[in-house]
């Protein structure tokens, strides 16, 4: 052949100084992104000591989530300044991963503390909290009483907030008006809601910071209406009246109990003076 072999590496060992597979490097050289330096007459591969550092740019570009039809493009194409504008795009990329990852941080965050809330929370007392502002992404409900079109308007909802790019870990509450279940005792929904973190959203609604009056049942929505009448009993008889609307807050749902029948849910009555 005229090379000296001993100054370049068999594939094993090439292998081995890169911590990978012997065919992670056969498949390199099938697509074409690195080929060994040498291939003797009888097929064995020799890959020269320079070829570590190509291998280790790939590597580095493969960190980089860059697929390897990209990577090939790019090292036929290398030049400082295309480097500079890899890193510019990288980088942007990162920033987008980085807020990805914030947000399903703070989305298990929250997720935490309700699923802890659900679990703590006393069933069947009535409780006072006292609340600071808070602010809802709200959309109205003049649908009828029927499971079937309340889901489909609570998929509406969802989809009204996703539009807005905002993925809440809260689930959708809703809002059921005092003045119906005075007058006629009936629980319908006039809204459905979901809480953000803060009013810079332009659609956001602004419920006022109070005292509520709350409960909880862990037996889904069996009972949703004898607990309203309690809360509005409650209210007149520690001289409170009522605000506009019973909220209904979801704390264990689908992701951690089987069926509505075992949801735990949260009703809260604002009070005022």
């Amino acid at each position: 052949m005229g090379e000296n072999l001993k100054n370049y590496f068999t594939t094993g060992e090439f292998a081995r100084l890169c911590n990978v597979k012997k065919q992670t490097l056969f498949h390199y050289d099938d697509v074409g992104i690195l080929r060994p330096d040498i291939v003797g007459q009888n097929g064995y591969r020799y890959y020269s000591y320079n070829q570590l550092e190509v291998f280790f740019t790939i590597s580095m570009l493969k960190e980089l989530d860059m697929p390897l039809v990209e990577i090939k493009n790019y090292l036929d194409h290398r030049s400082p300044q295309a480097f500079l504008e890899l890193l510019k795009k990288q980088q942007q990329e990162a920033d987008e991963k980085i807020k990805e990852l914030q947000w399903l941080k703070r989305f298990l965050h929250t997720k935490t503390e309700l699923t802890k809330e659900g679990l703590s929370i006393p069933i069947g007392e009535i409780l006072l909290e006292n609340r600071p502002e808070e602010y809802f992404l709200v959309t109205e409900y003049k649908g009828e009483d029927e499971d079937k079109t309340i889901a489909a308007a609570v998929a509406q909802h969802l989809n009204f907030c996703h539009s807005l790019d905002i993925y809440s870990a809260y689930t959708v509450g809703g809002m059921v008006p005092v003045e119906s279940l005075e007058s006629e005792g009936n629980y319908v929904y006039s809204h459905f809601f979901t809480k953000v973190s803060s009013g810079k959203f332009p659609a956001a609604t602004v419920r006022p910071a109070g005292i509520f009056a709350v409960c909880c049942d862990d037996e889904g929505y069996s009972n949703v209406e004898h607990i309203c009448i309690q809360l509005l009993q409650y209210a007149k008889e520690h001289g409170f009246q009522p605000g506009s609307h019973i909220y209904e807050d979801i704390l264990l749902d689908e992701m951690s109990v089987n069926g509505y029948d075992n949801y735990t849910l949260k009703l809260s009555l604002p009070l005022l003076k």
